[in-house]
């Protein structure tokens, strides 16, 4: 006799964290993946995947209805955080409506709807920063992923927050995060400037997504940090990653985030306390240089296979 399984819904299924979603979720669940391309870019199979805009109500309801997941997990959003100051429309779109719309649908079912947030909600004057602490965002993308925070708050949606940070991994076809960037400019020998004054909590996507299903399947509701679990600028960060991937650190220039002058301001004296996370959820998320390590052993396991 075949046991049905519970299924999930994952959106922004072709980033880097939704495809590493499917992969902590598909061995247990029917997992359906949503995202904006035509086709899914993880290759593997093992998932349903549909096209669709989370901007779209009417589409989410009927797909909700049909599907009717246990959880959904939010993994879309505009992130382009300079964009974002000229493009507002649209990151309002997906950031806010998108999340309201997800709240809309997933009440009519009763699933549980987890979303995935951002350190940017914070002015960054005082980090880290704790679940409790009071958020000041300072750009228009962070102000929107502090509105979309609040259309889960202010609604009767069965729902957890889980903000990040600072997100890096493996994918296919995925927009370059900061640590495949970097190795790809060491590589290449190119010389970089890299801020020295931003500091975060680097977080391993690998680590962050069964995490996310941990976050889902407990039930808890409210805020989480999850993140790596060490504070470090973005400077010494590159640093660490030239080492472990044995590059040329002396391509590494510091630089102050004012001389970039980029069109949004960004949170400096960043960085998350996950102590909540790590306590009620049971997590274990690596600091700097063992996600690094980890991460190393997955890319050579994709070049090897």
């Amino acid at each position: 006799m075949q046991i049905l399984r519970n299924r999930i819904l994952i959106t922004g299924a072709n980033g880097l964290l939704g495809q590493q979603l499917i992969k902590a979720f598909r061995d247990d669940y029917e997992v359906y993946a949503l995202g904006l391309q035509p086709h899914p870019r993880l290759a593997e199979g093992n998932f349903f995947y549909r096209q669709g805009d989370i901007a779209e109500r009417a589409l989410l309801r009927d797909l909700m209805q049909e599907v009717v997941p246990k959880f959904v997990i939010n993994a879309a959003a505009f992130t382009d955080v300079d964009g974002s100051e000229t493009q507002r429309e649209l990151c309002w779109k997906v950031n806010v409506t998108g999340v309201e719309n997800l709240v809309y649908a997933a009440q009519k079912i009763h699933a549980r709807l987890i979303q995935v947030s951002t350190d940017y909600v914070f002015d960054g004057n005082s980090g880290p920063y704790r679940e409790d602490d009071r958020p000041n965002p300072l750009g228009f993308y962070a102000r929107s992923k502090l509105a979309g925070e609040n259309a889960l708050i202010n609604s009767d949606a069965n729902f957890a927050i889980a903000r990040t940070m600072v997100l890096y991994g493996a994918g296919h076809e995925i927009r370059p995060n900061f640590v495949m960037w970097l190795i790809e400019q060491l590589r290449r020998g190119k010389a970089v400037r890299i801020v020295d004054d931003q500091f975060g909590n680097p977080t391993l996507a690998s680590e962050l997504a069964p995490a996310l299903r941990i976050l889902a399947e407990s039930g808890r509701q409210g805020i989480y940090h999850i993140s790596g679990s060490e504070v470090i600028d973005r400077y010494q960060f590159a640093l660490k990653i030239a080492e472990i991937f044995e590059l040329e650190a002396n391509l590494i220039q510091p630089v102050k985030t004012s001389e970039f002058k980029q069109a949004a301001p960004r949170p400096l004296r960043s960085g998350f306390d996950i102590a909540k996370a790590l306590n009620e959820l049971k997590i274990d998320m690596s600091e700097v240089v063992g996600g690094l390590r980890k991460f190393k052993a997955e890319l050579s396991a994709i070049n090897h296979s």
